[in-house]
Order: C-alpha cells, then structure tokens, then sequence
C-alpha cells in the first residue's frame, strides 16, 4: 500500500533555449521519469511552439509515471522571462484552465539556484546559450543582472564565445587580427573550405544563436592547445561572468552562496577554472541538473517540506533514472 506521500505527485519543468527537461517524482522524493523536449524559452521560439513543446513533456513523464493530473500537487514551469507579467500571463492562459493553484510559474534561474541550494537563497550564475546572475535574498528579494538576449545582453555566453571567435576567424582573414587556430577548426565545423564561406553558412543557419553557442567548444579545444586568441576570449568571458555575479553582490548587499550553472560552468571547462581562479567568492557547482531544482521548487510552493531523506532519495533516484 502506497504511502500519502507516495501518492502525491509533483512536476517541474527547466525550461532553456536549447532544449526543454520535465521530471516527475512521488512525496518522498523518488523520481519516476525524465521528458527532454525542443527549446522553450519564449524570446527565442514562437509561444505556439513554446506551448506545444511544454504539454508534450508534461504529457510524457505523466504517462511514464502513471500519474493523473489530479493527483498532481504541484506543477512548476520555469521558463526565461516567466517573472515577467506578459511571459507569466501566457503561461497562466495556456497552463491554468488544466491546473489552477497547483501551476507555479517563475524564472527557469529559480530552477538553477534550488539544485544547488535546495530552495534556500543564493545567488545563481547561468552560462550556456545565454548568460545571467539571478539573486533570491533571505528578504525574498530578487536581483537580476544580465540575462538580456543574444542581440543586447549575454556577456560571457556561449553564444558570446562562439560570436566573438567567429569575428577572431574573420579579423584574421581580412587582416585585421591574429592568425589563430580557430580558423581551421571553424572550417572544419562548418564544411567550409575558406573563411569568407562561413557568412553564408552562419547566417542562413535554422537557428543561428544556436549554431554559434556550439562553436564554444571550438574555442575551448583552440584554449586547450595554447591558442592566444582563444585564451584571450575565455579570460574576458570568465571576467564578464564575475562581473555579472559581483554586481548581484552589490545589490544585495548579502554573503549568499554563488551557484553554477548551465553547460559551460557545470562542466570541467578551461571558462570554469578561470572564473573559479579568478573570482573572489565562493562557489557551488550542484550535484543535480536544473530540472531537479524545478522539483524542488514545486514541492517548496505546494507546501511539501523537503527534509534531509527527500534530498537524499531526489538525488539517489535521478541519478539511477538516469543511468537506467
């Protein structure tokens, strides 16, 4: 016979620009399915997408788990810019017909910073596609800096890495910059035999913003082999995150944990080592993915405490979902 905990159901969705994750888990932290979906950050891909994308994965780890929407306690959709009132009122138009007080929608930051601080406040440093430092105060006060989009904002991004190594590789063909070994490497990526060919393969790209975050890892292999160029770019990029990170400081004016996050800084990158050597405070690297911080928030905001067992058996589970 199932506990009363083993019949509460919760599910959390981290919602990035490169890809959508849904997990659902019973009271006592036990997850019972991961759903991995398209992009679904609202400034990068149509709402109707948007919509479509975050039913299908709420849809799949339902059915996987068995789960009926009414024996859901909590759903929590953390997306880019749903703090926002117009992102938020979409969300509610789409989302609360189905799921009225038991919805809770907040920035997929929120997602981040609960996978490593596990609902407690902190300030949470994003870099993948994109790029911000969101604070939670013990006020419940909340900090953005950064976090403005491809074409104004996301210093230190891998969009940003792949953007300014692509001018590196153009700079250097025009004879403007340093011969560096990004040029091959960028040919080799993109099929190209001669550096003024990639304009037409970059901007006639499905998903440009993507094409060049990808190219990050090229800057990374470039770094790894002593390339001055790439060095350059990952100082700066590391120097542009702590800014971002120290001006959450300055705002609110706490000693707040500092989690990473995002595929360029959960990883072993040279940009995490020199952001680490670099900065002044300490951090966190979280021992579960965003989407396990979305858990952690729907139970938090259903009122479901989270004690030490929850933790643990959260932590337990995915990681053997995962592998399983």
């Amino acid at each position: 016979m199932r506990s009363s905990n083993e019949n509460k159901w919760f599910i959390g969705i981290d919602g990035g620009g490169t890809k959508t994750k849904a997990a659902i888990c019973d009271g006592t932290g036990q997850v019972q399915a991961i759903a991995v979906g398209e992009g679904s950050n609202p400034l990068s891909r149509p709402w109707a997408e948007v919509v479509r994308t975050l039913q299908a994965c709420i849809k799949q780890v339902q059915e996987q788990a068995g789960a009926k929407a009414e024996e859901v306690a909590g759903l929590y959709i953390g997306l880019g810019g749903a703090d926002h009132q117009p992102t938020k009122a979409l969300i509610q138009s789409a989302f609360h017909d189905t799921w009225q007080e038991r919805l809770f929608i907040d920035n997929d930051a929120i997602a981040a910073l609960y996978a490593g601080t596990w609902g407690c406040p902190g300030i949470v440093l994003i870099c993948g596609t994109g790029s911000i430092a969101y604070a939670l105060t013990e006020q419940g006060e909340r900090h953005r800096v950064g976090g403005w989009g491809y074409l104004v904002g996301d210093e230190g991004s891998g969009f940003d890495l792949g953007k300014r190594a692509a001018v590196a590789v153009l700079r250097a063909y025009d004879g403007r910059g340093e011969q560096t070994m990004l040029t091959e490497l960028f040919l080799t990526h993109y099929g190209a035999e001669r550096p003024n060919e990639l304009i037409s393969l970059i901007y006639n790209a499905s998903n440009p913003r993507m094409g060049l975050a990808q190219t990050s890892g090229l800057v990374e292999r470039a770094a790894q082999s002593g390339d001055a160029i790439a060095l350059r770019l990952i100082s700066e990029a590391a120097d542009s995150l702590i800014e971002l990170a120290n001006t959450c400081f300055a705002k609110t004016n706490e000693r707040l944990p500092v989690v990473l996050a995002g595929g360029l800084l959960t990883a072993n990158t040279m940009l995490c080592q020199q952001l680490k050597q670099k900065a002044s405070f300490a951090t966190i690297v979280p021992s579960v993915s965003p989407v396990i911080g979305s858990l952690v928030a729907a139970m938090a905001r259903s009122g479901h405490s989270l004690d030490e067992k929850i933790k643990k058996q959260l932590q337990t589970s995915v990681t053997e979902w995962e592998k399983g």
